[in-house]
């Protein structure tokens, strides 16, 4: 799959030619698709993972749900300043969890059409933010022996139904050697391979934080915004939600 980049300026596309020259190890090239065993971090690490992506300069955090023509961020337009999120203390996490509670009630509510179930929403809200950790994706490079890097994490929540099912899909570009790596800033650094990792059903019972099964998926891709990448899947995405079947999803 193409990633809708195909007509962007000379330069990236030369310099993801050039990074195309070392290939991803074989182990993932005989298998772009599959699962994975992951675990999530403690609780307040992941309170404090979360509290970081979302006060961060760019919005990373994104919604798709019944109704939706395309996703939508969760995230306020303007926080706290990266200095001040440095310390994360637990105002700062405490806020992040405010704000993002209200902004997941107030698209749940104009998706459904009516307001959502407070426990459902509830749930939703605190296993997402725990499964918003950048760890999962390190353990994922590291499972598939490449290097120990998730570049521009993004993550989406999907949800199907009257919140009937709903899972976090996280994006990020993924190397076997820096090589494969291009841009000169941390925000910019990607590389010509992305990979979707799904999460386990956030509102199912069995979804347990020490045994968070991955669904994974790796692409070849010639986008420099893992957002582009993400958008690539709208469709497939739309039609997930609209039929409220994950069989939907390649």
């Amino acid at each position: 799959m193409g990633c809708g980049c195909g007509t962007s300026q000379a330069g990236q596309v030369q310099n993801a030619t050039t990074a195309k020259k070392e290939r991803l190890p074989a182990t993932i090239a005989a298998a772009s698709r599959g699962r994975f065993q992951s675990a999530l971090p403690s609780d307040h690490e992941c309170r404090r993972d979360f509290a970081r992506i979302f006060f961060a300069d760019q919005r990373k955090i994104f919604l798709i749900a019944r109704g939706m023509p395309s996703m939508r961020p969760l995230q306020p337009t303007a926080g706290p300043s990266s200095a001040h999120v440095g310390d994360l203390s637990e105002q700062v996490i405490e806020r992040a969890g405010a704000l993002f509670s209200e902004a997941l009630s107030a698209a749940l509510t104009q998706a459904c059409g009516s307001t959502p179930d407070e426990g459902l929403v509830r749930s939703l809200r605190l296993r997402a933010m725990a499964s918003m950790s950048v760890n999962v994706g390190i353990d994922f490079a590291l499972h598939m022996q490449l290097m120990p890097a998730f570049l521009q994490p993004f993550f989406l929540i999907i949800v199907l139904g009257d919140l009937t099912e709903a899972r976090t899909a996280t994006y990020g570009f993924i190397a076997a050697s820096p090589g494969q790596i291009q841009g000169d800033r941390p925000e910019s650094k990607r590389s010509p391979f992305c990979v979707r990792l799904l999460s386990p059903n956030l509102l199912a019972a069995e979804a347990e934080p020490q045994n968070w099964e991955v669904q994974y998926r790796v692409k070849e891709v010639r986008c420099s915004s893992i957002v582009q990448a993400a958008k690539n899947d709208e469709n497939e995405l739309r039609e997930a939600v609209a039929r409220a079947s994950w069989d939907c999803i390649d």
